[in-house]
C-alpha cells in the first residue's frame, strides 16, 4: 500500500515524540498490521506480498528484541527473559508459516502480539516508558 507524503510526515512525527512506551506500542501495531497483510495476501495466492509482509513483522519482532534491556537479561530478570523467549518464538512462527504457507502460526503470533499490545498500551497511557513519574514497564529500554 502506497502511503501519501503527508501519512508518512504524520508517522515519522509520531514517532519523533513518542515517548517509549509509546515506541513499543506502535511497533506491535506495526507487526500485527504486517501480519494480518500477510494472512489476506496467503488467502489471495499473493506469496510475494506475503513473503514481504512477514519479513517486515518478523523485522519488528527483532527490533522489540533489540530494545529489552540486555542488563535486565544479564540480571536474570524473568520478565526480560520471558519475553525475550516469546519473541524468538513467535520470530520462528513467522519463518514456519512463510516457508510452510501455513496461516495458523501467524494466527497464533497475532493473538500472542495483541494481548501483549493490550497491556502495552496501559504502560503508555499511564505515561510509562517517557522518564517522568508514571508508570515504568519493567523492561526498560536501551538508547
Amino acid at each position: 500500500m502506497n502511503r501519501s507524503p503527508r501519512h508518512r510526515q504524520y508517522n515519522e512525527v509520531q514517532i519523533k515524540t513518542a515517548n517509549k512506551g509509546q515506541l513499543i506500542v506502535l511497533l506491535y501495531q506495526g507487526a500485527l498490521r504486517n501480519m494480518r497483510k500477510a494472512l489476506l495476501q496467503l488467502e489471495e495466492k499473493d506469496m510475494e506480498g506475503k513473503g514481504n509482509s512477514l519479513i517486515k513483522a518478523q523485522d519488528i519482532i527483532l527490533e522489540l528484541m533489540c530494545a529489552l534491556d540486555q542488563s535486565m537479561l544479564e540480571e536474570g530478570n524473568e520478565l526480560a527473559a520471558n519475553l525475550q523467549r516469546l519473541y524468538l518464538y513467535c520470530y520462528r512462527q513467522l519463518v514456519q508459516a512463510n516457508l510452510k504457507m501455513a496461516p495458523k502460526p501467524i494466527e497464533e503470533v497475532i493473538e500472542l502480539l495483541a494481548n501483549l499490545l493490550e497491556a502495552w498500551e496501559q504502560v503508555a497511557a499511564n505515561g510509562g516508558g517517557d522518564g517522568g513519574g508514571g508508570i515504568h514497564p519493567t523492561v526498560a529500554l536501551t538508547g
